[in-house]
């Protein structure tokens, strides 16, 4: 078995090479992917093992197989302005999986031009998924479908869909891939057996960036800071100045937070900054938390002095030694808590300026908290 899209993740090839050798090869399986780790690239490899004899060397052709069924979030966009299925955007998902396939839901909603919106997977595709299963293999095998981003599906769509993952049709193959295993349905986890894919290790990156064009340095420096991420590492490349502008709004955030607890009048920016914050897209809100939380624990290993698992360089000459004394024990986990609740409230569509002014109060709090 060959695995021609998925780079590294040796242990977990190994474990699924042995479960097709001996023919055991759940019906729904869950790749647990927290982002650009290759679950999505691992999902095409499986599937094409379990459609074609013979793999095609042409990625256009393996994505072609009639029997091989894809479920995405999508949105409404310029070109579809009602009720968008998967189907509406095939060629942009054959495009994504052929060049994007390590990275995340909002660069394929950036792709179809919908990346001021979050996407979902409504009932209408479960019924269109429903129907296209039922029907004979057209190849007289297999049936696959992979489901990706399904942490947007709705009630509706998710109840369509248990009631087909709990009576498949014949010789039909379910493959999920989630960011984090608790964001699937509990009634769909338990139907599931799940594979959890660890990061890449910096040297598969770095191989791969080199492969791409980087330069041997440039491209160790990215492998380094991408946390395992080839999605990530490829992101900081092409998008060096939205970086640059997420990073300068936290250090605006963090220098306010700190001066406003002494200070009313910075309190009143505090609040201007988080109602700008507020208007922003819910997908460039939610990647400045995630910006924002790998900052925090790189500035937790530098106050603890393990400076050899720091990898941040600022792009607007921040000093990230100057700040990292203000994390500490004493607040380094409520200010991660700070974060990953608001992200979670970005996710839920809360109002992002009462989300970002509750974040900003917060932090105000905490980065004025000394350490016991």
């Amino acid at each position: 078995m060959e695995f021609l899209h998925t780079l590294g993740q040796n242990r977990i090839k190994s474990l699924i090479k042995r479960g097709f050798e001996k023919n055991q090869i759940p019906h729904s399986q869950c790749f647990v992917d927290p982002g650009g780790r290759g679950g999505l690239a691992l999902s095409l490899d499986c599937a094409l093992h379990l459609l074609w004899d013979e793999i095609p060397d042409s990625h256009e052709k393996a994505l072609q197989h009639p029997d091989l069924h894809y479920v995405y979030p999508v949105s409404t966009s310029a070109n579809v302005k009602n009720k968008p299925k998967c189907s509406d955007f095939l060629e942009e998902w054959r495009l994504f999986m052929k060049e994007h396939s390590y990275g995340k839901l909002a660069d394929w909603l950036s792709l179809i031009g919908s990346e001021n919106k979050q996407g979902n997977i409504g009932v209408d595709e479960a019924e269109d998924l429903f129907k296209r299963l039922s029907l004979k293999a057209f190849g007289g095998k297999n049936k696959v479908c992979v489901l990706w981003g399904v942490e947007r599906l709705n009630i509706e769509a998710a109840n369509k869909l248990l009631k087909l993952i709990e009576e498949p049709p014949q010789q039909t193959y379910f493959i999920f891939i989630v960011e984090h295993a608790e964001n699937l349905l509990t009634t769909i986890r338990s139907r599931c057996q799940f594979i959890h894919l660890p990061p890449l290790d910096e040297a598969t990156i770095k191989e791969e960036l080199v492969r791409i064009g980087l330069d041997d340095k440039s491209a160790t420096v990215s492998a380094a800071s991408s946390e395992g991420s080839l999605g990530r590492a490829k992101a900081q490349l092409v998008q060096k100045e939205e970086i640059k502008a997420t990073e300068a709004l936290l250090i605006d955030c963090l220098r306010m937070s700190f001066r406003a607890a002494g200070n009313p009048s910075i309190g009143i920016e505090l609040m201007q900054w988080a109602n700008a914050m507020g208007q922003m897209g819910r997908p460039s809100q939610k990647e400045f938390l995630r910006f924002g939380l790998q900052f925090i624990r790189q500035a937790l290993l530098t106050s603890y002095q393990t400076k050899s698992l720091v990898h941040y360089t600022s792009m607007n000459a921040f000093s990230l030694d100057r700040f990292a004394p203000f994390v500490h024990s004493g607040n380094a986990k409520e200010i991660v808590a700070l974060f990953e609740n608001a992200m979670y409230a970005v996710a839920r569509n809360g109002n992002g300026k009462i989300i970002f002014t509750d974040f900003c109060l917060g932090l105000t709090r905490l980065l004025n908290t000394k350490e016991v």
